[in-house]
């Protein structure tokens, strides 16, 4: 995966939820998710790529698939001591991160009628909280050198309603809060906080949560204008492209990588509930 480009030689970058499970795409021979993809092209361009993930053998796997340097760390964003010890861990052997790529997530799977406390909860700890968290234990080391730059892997769902899960739209939603207020309190030490908004990518985590089946693929195809989804490596270049140099003067946004969904009119319709159902 030789893209010509060294941008991040000499640098340090960790891929939080760097591993991946689910079923892989045809011709892969292993899963290929938004932040493993992450990994792979960070390390690619030059990085030591830290992989971050609470199973550290699907970490281990995207250390291994890596062309260049890598290690892989045990990190679970739903534990606070987790998240705070990694990231001493972390310094204690790069010295430095440079970037960080804020990508875990979990997917809930109810409305607000049926939105238990337990998974709210769980979607807040993971996709909110463990990142600030983390963001929190690097930040000081980043300031120090008046250098360092966050991108956030966010969805469309921060700012579309599919009707489908209340908690994951709502971390969603708050994930991009945090990733602008580090923008806006710290650009003067030399930070930089930014995001990629993904539509539909065909990915482990989506062909897991909306099957893999042919049919459900072109009907997932359909609702974008460029009639496909997206694949975990465009989103890597997106992400990577923040995390860069090239992208010095970027700070505070929220790049949609959608295929052109959400600049569409009229929109594809969303599958709501009924107001009878759940």
């Amino acid at each position: 995966m030789d893209h010509g480009c060294r941008r991040f030689d000499g640098r340090v970058a960790l891929v939080l939820g760097g591993g991946s499970d689910g079923p892989a795409a045809d011709g892969d021979d292993i899963a290929i998710g938004n932040g493993r993809a992450i990994a792979l092209r960070l390390a690619s361009e030059g990085a030591h790529v830290v992989v971050a993930d609470r199973d550290l053998a699907s970490a281990q796997a995207t250390v291994d698939a890596c062309e260049g340097e890598a290690s892989a760390v045990e990190l679970d964003l739903a534990d606070p001591e987790s998240c705070r010890t990694a990231a001493e861990r972390i310094l204690a052997d790069r010295g430095a991160v440079d970037a960080v790529v804020a990508n875990a997530a979990i997917s809930g799977h109810d409305g607000l009628r049926t939105q238990t406390i337990e998974e709210w909860d769980l979607s807040t700890s993971v996709n909110v909280t463990g990142h600030w968290l983390v963001v929190q234990a690097l930040l000081p080391s980043m300031l120090e050198r008046s250098s360092g730059s966050f991108v956030f892997v966010g969805s469309t769902a921060s700012v579309r309603s599919s009707g489908r899960s209340l908690s994951y739209e709502a971390t969603k939603a708050a994930q991009l809060a945090v990733m602008r207020h580090i923008a806006v309190r710290y650009a003067r030490g030399g930070i930089r906080s930014n995001a990629v908004v993904l539509g539909v990518i065909d990915s482990p985590m989506v062909r897991r949560e909306f099957t893999a089946d042919p049919a459900a693929a072109r009907a997932r195809d359909s609702v974008c204008p460029m009639r496909r989804q997206g694949t975990p490596h465009e989103a890597a270049a997106a992400a990577a492209f923040l995390a860069s140099d090239d992208a010095s003067y970027v700070n505070g946004h929220s790049l949609i990588v959608d295929g052109g969904v959400m600049a569409a009119w009229p929109s594809p319709p969303p599958v709501i509930p009924t107001p009878e159902s759940p």
